[in-house]
C-alpha cells in the first residue's frame, strides 16, 4: 500500500478517516507497505493490509450467503480469465464514452475492478487508478501495483465504498453494480465519490422492456441494420431473457466448478451464426466466451434496467447526463454524467 492512498480512504462503517496502526514510525512516502493495519479514528475498528492491499470491506459484508456466493463466483472466474487483451482499451473507451486524452493525469476509481481489465486500460491512458473489488480476483493486480506508482488496489464493498466523498476526477463502474443486493444503492454510493465537475460512467444490464422504450435505444453504428428488423430483435431479446431467468433459478445454486463445466457446450454454440445471440457471449475467443457465460449464470444478484429508469439516477444524484452508451442486440444501459 502506498502512503499517497491514505488521504483517500475512509472507514466503510462510520466514514471517519483512517490512520496507520501497529507501526513503530510513520512510513516514508517512497515506501510501500506489504502488511500492517489501518485503524478508524472514529469507531476504532482495525483493517488489515495484506500483500499491500488494504482489506476494507465491512465485517459483515459476506454474512449474506448470496453476497458470499457472488464474491466466490467472481473470484473463480477472474482467476481463470486470460488477462488483459489489446482489444480491452477500445472496449473501455467505448464504454467510458471519453476520448483517450481525457484520462491522462486523472485520479480514477475502477469500482468493481475484477482482475483489472479496465484498470489496466485506464493506466495505459495515463490515469492514476484506484482499483476496488469485493472478491479476491484483485490479487492478480499485486505485481502491477508494486511496479506502478500510479496504481492502488483496495478490497471493498460497492454498497459501502471505503473512500472519502468527492475525491475522484472520474469513477467508472462497468457491468458491476447490478450484481449487488441494491443496484440503486450501489449507484448512489459510488456517485458520492466524484468531485464537483468530475465524471461518472456507469452501465448496467438492460432489459428489453416495453416496445416504446426498446425502439428508442441507441444502437452502435455497426448494428444499424437491426433497425429494419427491430420488432424481431425485441422478441428475441425477450425470449433470451425469459430463458436466462429460468436457467438462473438452478445455475445460481450449483457449485461453481460444476456450472463452469456445464458452460462448455453453451460456449460452443456461441460460435454459430444467429444461434450465438441466444447465448450469453459472442466473443470470438473461446476462453472468454466460456467465462462470460459463467459470469451470466453464476451470481445470485442480477438486475436489469431501462434507460428511463437509470437516467433519473444521474439527475437525482446531482449529475448532468452527457451521453448514453449505444449497444448491439442486447441492451446495455449506460450513461456518462458530469457532477454539478
Amino acid at each position: 500500500m502506498k502512503l499517497t492512498l491514505l488521504p483517500l480512504l475512509a472507514c466503510p462503517g462510520c466514514a471517519a478517516a483512517l490512520e496507520f496502526a501497529a507501526l513503530r514510525e510513520h512510513p516514508r512516502e517512497d515506501v510501500d507497505l506489504d502488511s500492517g493495519s489501518l485503524r478508524c479514528v472514529g469507531c476504532g475498528k482495525s483493517f488489515p493490509i495484506v500483500d499491500g492491499i488494504p482489506r476494507l470491506r465491512p465485517g459483515d459484508a459476506l454474512a449474506d450467503g448470496r453476497v458470499a456466493r457472488t464474491a466466490e463466483s467472481f473470484g473463480f472466474e477472474w482467476h481463470r480469465y486470460p488477462g488483459s487483451r489489446p482489444v480491452d482499451e477500445a472496449i473501455f473507451l467505448e464504454e467510458v464514452q471519453l476520448p483517450p486524452e481525457a484520462l491522462k493525469g486523472k485520479l480514477t476509481l475502477d469500482a468493481g475492478c475484477g482482475m483489472g481489465r479496465f484498470t489496466t486500460a485506464a493506466r495505459g491512458l495515463g490515469a492514476e487508478v484506484v482499483a476496488m473489488d469485493l472478491s479476491e480476483a484483485l490479487t492478480r493486480l499485486i505485481g502491477a501495483m508494486k511496479a506502478d506508482p500510479r496504481l492502488h488496489v483496495v478490497q471493498g464493498d460497492l454498497l459501502h465504498p471505503p473512500f472519502k466523498p468527492g475525491v475522484f476526477d472520474l469513477v467508472f463502474s462497468h457491468g458491476v453494480i447490478h450484481h449487488t443486493a441494491d443496484t440503486k444503492g450501489a449507484f448512489d454510493a459510488v456517485a458520492k465519490l466524484v468531485k464537483r465537475g468530475g465524471l461518472l460512467s456507469v452501465w448496467v444490464y438492460g432489459t428489453p422492456g416495453p416496445w416504446s422504450s426498446f425502439k428508442t435505444n441507441p444502437l452502435r453504428s455497426t448494428r444499424a441494420w437491426l433497425k429494419d428488423v427491430l420488432w424481431l430483435v425485441w422478441l428475441v431479446v425477450w425470449a433470451r431473457q425469459i430463458v436466462s431467468d429460468s436457467l438462473r433459478v438452478v445455475t445460481t445454486r450449483l457449485p461453481v466448478w460444476l456450472l463452469y463445466a456445464l458452460c462448455w457446450p453453451l460456449t460452443v454454440l456461441g460460435a454459430l451464426p444467429l444461434v450465438k445471440f441466444l447465448t450469453y457471449s459472442v466473443d470470438p475467443q473461446f476462453k472468454v466466451r466460456l467465462i462470460e457465460n459463467f459470469d451470466w449464470l453464476a451470481p445470485p444478484f442480477q438486475t436489469k434496467h431501462t434507460k428511463e429508469e437509470v437516467r433519473p439516477w444521474f439527475t437525482a444524484a446531482g449529475y448532468e447526463p452527457l451521453s448514453q452508451l449505444p449497444h448491439g442486440v442486447v441492451p446495455k444501459i449506460g450513461f456518462l454524467g458530469r457532477r454539478r
